[in-house]
């Protein structure tokens, strides 16, 4: 997360720095975005986790809630939510990933609670 921060103007004059206005709000989201990072790691660990422990559906729910229903609620909900309309809406709109990311941590945190003493891992 903090490299992508650090190198968020330099990442983005590779791809958009033919236009300076575009390359400022790709930075500017890509600072917003790489906030999700450290959310998604621990999806990804106890995603991964339960695919050790032989639990294919716990994994694929995760994965299937984290990836598809939160991030594409998100991105429904929260202008709808918020009545979000222009540029001033890309900061929100931006953070919907952050929003997903925070509730497929909660789902992840809820099995990994609930099946604790069924593993025997805490």
């Amino acid at each position: 997360m903090v490299i992508s921060i650090l190198s968020a103007r330099v990442l983005a004059s590779i791809f958009v720095g033919y236009d300076p206005a575009l390359c400022d709000m790709t930075v500017h989201g890509m600072r917003i975005y790489s906030i999700s990072f450290i959310l998604s790691g621990i999806n990804i660990f106890g995603s991964s986790f339960f695919t050790a422990l032989n639990n294919g559906l716990i994994s694929a729910t995760i994965s299937f809630l984290r990836t598809l229903v939160f991030e594409c609620g998100s991105v429904i909900l929260i202008p709808y939510l918020f009545e979000l309309m222009g540029l001033n809406a890309l900061d929100e709109l931006w953070g919907c990933i952050i929003i997903a990311e925070l509730a497929a941590v909660t789902v992840t945190t809820i099995f990994l609670v609930k099946k604790r003493h069924q593993y025997h891992y805490a």
